[in-house]
C-alpha cells in the first residue's frame, strides 16, 4: 500500500495487527503493529489508523531491543510497585516502639500504657 506525504512516496505494509489501544469517536483507532516502512525491516510501530488503515497519524516505531527495553521498564516499574504496596501494607512506617519511646522522651504517655493508668492521669508538671 502506498501512502503520499509532501510528494514523495512512502510505503508500508502491516505485517502483523498485534492489538487497538484505544479507538476514537471517530473510528480512528490507536494501535500496536508490526510494519515494515519503505521496504526495510518490520518494527513495532504505534500510531493512529483510519478505520480501512489507508491514512495513519504520526506515530512512533521502534526496533525489537527498543520494544523489548520498554517492556523490561516496565516490568519493573510493576515489580517497584507491587513491592511498594506489598511493604506498606506489612511495614508500618512508624513502629509501635518508636512511638512509645518518642512520647516518653517527650514526657507523654507510653504507646503501650493504658489509659487509666496512675502515669497517664498525672498533669504535665
Amino acid at each position: 500500500m502506498a501512502v503520499y506525504d509532501d510528494d514523495r512516496d512512502v510505503t508500508f505494509e502491516i505485517i502483523e495487527e498485534i492489538g487497538i489501544i484505544s479507538t476514537q469517536d471517530t473510528g480512528w483507532t490507536k494501535e500496536i503493529n508490526l510494519v515494515r516502512w519503505n521496504g526495510g525491516m518490520a518494527k513495532y510501530d504505534i500510531r493512529d489508523w483510519d478505520p480501512y488503515h489507508e491514512k495513519m497519524s504520526r506515530g512512533i516505531t521502534l526496533k525489537e531491543e527498543e520494544m523489548r527495553r520498554i517492556l523490561d521498564l516496565m516490568r519493573r516499574r510493576r515489580m517497584n510497585a507491587r513491592n511498594r504496596r506489598s511493604s506498606a501494607q506489612t511495614e508500618p512506617v512508624v513502629t509501635t516502639e518508636e512511638v512509645s519511646n518518642a512520647l516518653a522522651e517527650s514526657g507523654g504517655s507510653d504507646f503501650n500504657e493504658p489509659a487509666g493508668s496512675a502515669e497517664a492521669q498525672q498533669a504535665p508538671a
